[in-house]
């Protein structure tokens, strides 16, 4: 993995890679993704959205035409990546949410996504921070994050 990408800055980034970059300035970075996918959800949106993911480093960068194709959400799903020097994934959602309420994030909302599998899937969102923590069987799977208003 690449230590110049390890932290997680709420609002603002990973590491090097920043909000709002362009995707030019994210393959110079990071080269070439593993996969693209253009916007599933084009007609729900009315507007596309590029996904870049790079598999080796379990990151995932959403890029959106009305923003003129500039980085606007990140999504890892490694314990390699931390928030404030911690390492969130694979904990318990009770560990997240204390993680969580330490680093002063309390505007704390929990949502119920599972489905008819056997997995449960549970969404735990912090609006102030835009970030999403998605939890698989009451484990952290995902971290997913976008940019602050003013970025």
């Amino acid at each position: 993995m690449k230590e110049n990408l390890k932290f997680i800055n709420l609002g603002s980034g990973l590491g090097d890679i920043l909000f709002g970059m362009s995707r030019e300035a994210v393959r110079k970075i990071l080269g070439d993704p593993t996969e693209i996918d253009d916007n599933p959800f084009k007609e729900e949106m009315g507007h596309r959205t590029e996904t870049w993911h790079y598999d080796e480093l379990k990151v995932s960068l959403s890029f959106q035409e009305p923003l003129e194709w500039e980085l606007d959400t990140i999504s890892v799903t490694d314990n390699f990546y931390e928030i404030n020097n911690q390492s969130l994934i694979g904990k318990s959602m009770m560990a997240v949410k204390t993680a969580l309420e330490k680093m002063d994030i309390t505007d704390l909302e929990m949502e119920d996504h599972s489905e008819d599998d056997d997995v449960k899937h549970t969404l735990l969102s912090s609006d102030s921070y835009l970030s999403n923590f998605w939890f698989d069987n009451n484990i952290l799977a995902e971290i997913q994050w976008g940019p602050e208003d003013d970025v």
